[in-house]
C-alpha cells in the first residue's frame, strides 16, 4: 500500500471534517473535482468554481452535522479508495443517522485531483479499477 497516497487522503479526510479549507486546498490540484452524492443529486464541485467554499455552504445549508468516518484504506495504485459511514443530522428536518460511504480519491503528484463518493462497494472498487 502506498503509505504517502493514504496519509494524504487521511489528511484531506480530516481537512474535510474540520472544515479546514486551507488544509483542503494545500492537498488538493487545482483541477480538482468532486462528485458528490450528499449535497444535491450527482452534483459535481471543482476547485476553478471555488471548492471547497460553495460546497461546503451546499452542505452546511442541508445538515446541521455532517462527518465521514473511514475505517479502511485500500491502495489502487493512483487512488485510494476508502471505507467507512457518514454520520449526519438534517438541518430542516432533525433527522439523523448514518449512511455508508466508501470515498475514491484520485492522485497524482501528492495532490488529490480527484474524489467521488460512492456508497455500493462493487461500483467503488470498479471507479478504482479493483474488483471484489
Amino acid at each position: 500500500m502506498s503509505r504517502e497516497n493514504v496519509e494524504i487522503v487521511r489528511r484531506f479526510v480530516e481537512a474535510y471534517n474540520g472544515r479546514d479549507f486551507e488544509g483542503i486546498i494545500e492537498l488538493m490540484d487545482p483541477t480538482f473535482e468532486f462528485r458528490s452524492r450528499f449535497v444535491g443529486i450527482e452534483s459535481v464541485h471543482r476547485a476553478s468554481e471555488g471548492f471547497p467554499y460553495t460546497y461546503f455552504t451546499m452542505l452546511d445549508e442541508a445538515y446541521d452535522r455532517f462527518e465521514v468516518v473511514l475505517s479502511e484504506y485500500i491502495d489502487a495504485g493512483a487512488a485510494v479508495l476508502a471505507a467507512g459511514h457518514a454520520e449526519w443530522r438534517g438541518k430542516a428536518s432533525g433527522a439523523q443517522g448514518e449512511t455508508p460511504v466508501l470515498p475514491a480519491f484520485w492522485l497524482r503528484a501528492r495532490r488529490v485531483f480527484r474524489a467521488e463518493t460512492f456508497t455500493d462497494r462493487a461500483e467503488a472498487l470498479e471507479a478504482v479499477g479493483l474488483s471484489e
